[in-house]
């Protein structure tokens, strides 16, 4: 849980005002792992308000002190995850590295880059877990170089029960800002949802990979 109830409203309310959260309703897009969805997550636009992103950094930066995770080194995810990282790195004086989805062209061919990170604490900072495959795929990659991986902190997460096993699996703990069941509840207080459509939307939740072909709904756009 966040620090506070009253922070959990207002991230909430952050997220799903500013459109880094939207309801699809009627019509599901398919992402790039083949999961079909309701829901469309996109943190990246958080940066372009500049008071909502501080409030996001600065309760991420108070959350992650709050749970007394020991770390040396802050780790983002090339992608939406290296601007949020970035932010809570310095926000907390600590170094920071981009992990990048393919390696260099040139140089040193690395995937990761900043400082080494061999025999060093690495949390990977994440916009948001899905499927959570990137997210192990970077911790493998910094495991290869030495470091030390064992937890993850997301500014949102579908607590979907397959990502959580895989994650158990592999040695990731995982914290994200606030429960996203709490985002849902949010959406119906601002009358974005309806009951009705909370209640489809957690039935996803509960059975992500089995929702669309129960209801006989077809992806109606693709993540590119």
């Amino acid at each position: 849980m966040p620090t506070s109830v009253i922070a959990q409203d207002i991230m909430a309310e952050h997220l799903l005002v500013h459109n880094a959260i939207v309801f699809l309703k009627d019509s599901p897009m398919r992402l790039r792992s083949g999961l079909v969805t309701p829901i469309y997550v996109d943190n990246r636009n958080l940066p372009s308000f500049p008071e909502v992103w501080r409030d996001i950094i600065e309760t991420m930066a108070s959350r992650i002190v709050e749970l007394n995770i020991p770390f040396d080194v802050i780790a983002g995810v090339e992608g939406a995850g290296t601007a949020h990282g970035a932010a809570i790195a310095y926000r907390l004086g600590i170094p920071f590295v981009t992990v990048r989805r393919q390696p260099k062209g040139y140089g040193n061919k690395t995937r990761i880059d900043g400082a080494e990170v061999k025999d060093k604490r690495v949390l990977i900072i994440e916009d948001h877990l899905s499927t959570g495959l990137s997210l192990l795929d970077a911790a493998k990659t910094l495991r290869d170089e030495g470091a030390l991986v064992s937890e993850c902190f997301a500014i949102t997460n579908f607590d979907m029960p397959e990502t959580a096993k895989l994650f158990e699996k592999n040695g990731i703990k995982a914290f994200q800002l606030l429960p996203f069941a709490y985002i849902v509840d949010k959406a119906v207080s601002l009358g974005l949802i309806s009951e009705e459509e909370k209640e489809d939307i957690s039935n996803w939740l509960d059975t992500p990979w089995s929702w669309a072909s129960q209801r006989g709904l077809l992806a109606q756009s693709t993540e590119v």
